[in-house]
């Protein structure tokens, strides 16, 4: 008996926010209340979503150091990174208009159907995808995207809000290492959500981190090992191409001498005989090896050159005075740069 007067209680409640019409002269009829509150048209508010979606700004900033055999120290950079939150409600699409029947006409057949298939709704899903760049700065405003709830198709109209920033502050102390004039350092320090990390960017030294401070961070970096470098390329340069008395000079010059006192050099070059148009021909080439000084004198006749695949023998040519010149570069043995080959190109061009 209780549970069906709690029933009853439940029902007239349910009645109530429907807007069912009751009569409590005539008694209560149970069976009535419910029909009444479910065939109402009365609707509830569209769902609304709290946050949904969380996105961070990502903020860094470039740390550079030159030439140096010290300790160095860059500046403090200040570091900021914003939380946005969006938030989505999801308005239903109005139902279809009822289809109206075609008046049959009795003089002409109905004409026939086009073939078809019935719309693909496509499903994007919640939250779907805002329509830029996630990682813009500031918030994306109002928008909006179709998509589904519980079945239902419609549009979820969003926006974007602040949420909280964080700040940062970030500076770089490395200890005592060897950077020659042709070498550099680069590291980034980024910010995203309250994590801040260090990304180095090119060096030539692999360096152990330790970190100090929560908001006003420090990397203190020490030198664990160097891993040799590229050279540099304009290390070496031509200062002379001549020929006298059936030798050919070549003469160069090296700008990091000093700094390679102990290793060594070796010099490649290939002599080519100039022909008409872009017809030139290959006589050959030969290395050099040298221990590093100040200049390179390399001195080869036309017989000493080994020859290649591209070898050509024109010993038929029997034009007037030819003119030679030869395609060089280097590559420097040792631990200071890796044994990356260097080509320098092409030197003018001598008659003889």
């Amino acid at each position: 008996m209780i549970n069906k007067i709690v029933a009853a209680f439940a029902c007239l409640g349910f009645a109530a926010q429907a807007g069912a019409e009751i009569n409590f002269d005539k008694g209560i009829d149970v069976k009535s209340v419910i029909e009444q509150a479910v065939n109402s048209d009365l609707k509830g508010p569209y769902p609304q979503y709290g946050p949904s979606r969380v996105r961070v700004t990502r903020e860094c900033k470039s740390f550079s150091f030159g030439p140096s055999a010290f300790a160095q120290a860059s500046e403090r950079a200040y570091l900021n990174s914003t939380e946005y939150i969006e938030e989505c409600r999801f308005r239903p699409d109005p139902p279809p208009p009822p289809v109206t029947p075609p008046v049959p006409n009795p003089n002409h057949p109905p004409k026939p159907g086009k073939p078809g298939h019935d719309k693909d709704f496509s499903q994007p899903g919640y939250p779907g995808v805002y329509p830029g760049n996630p990682n813009d700065f500031g918030p994306h405003g109002n928008y909006s995207y179709p998509g589904t709830q519980y079945g239902q198709h419609g549009t979820w109209y969003c926006h974007e809000r602040v949420s909280q920033t964080f700040r940062a502050t970030a500076q770089l102390n490395i200890a005592p290492r060897q950077l020659y004039p042709w070498e550099s350092e680069s590291f980034d320090v980024c910010m995203e959500g309250n994590r801040v990390d260090l990304d180095p960017r090119h060096s030539p030294y692999r360096y152990s981190e330790r970190r100090e401070g929560m908001y006003d961070i420090t990397f203190n970096l020490t030198p664990n090992y160097r891993t040799p470098t590229a050279p540099d390329s304009n290390g070496l340069y031509s200062t002379e191409f001549s020929y006298k008395e059936g030798k050919f000079t070549l003469r160069v010059g090296d700008k990091w001498a000093s700094e390679y006192a102990g290793e060594k050099v070796m010099v490649k070059v290939e002599l080519f005989k100039d022909g008409f148009l872009f017809f030139n021909s290959s006589k050959g080439e030969k290395e050099f090896n040298f221990d590093a000084s100040n200049g390179y004198e390399l001195v080869f006749a036309e017989s000493d050159m080994i020859k290649t695949k591209e070898f050509v023998d024109d010993s038929n040519d029997m034009r007037g005075p030819k003119k030679y010149y030869v395609k060089w570069g280097f590559r420097r043995i040792g631990s200071v740069s890796n044994n990356e080959y260097v080509n320098k190109g092409s030197t003018d061009k001598i008659a003889i």
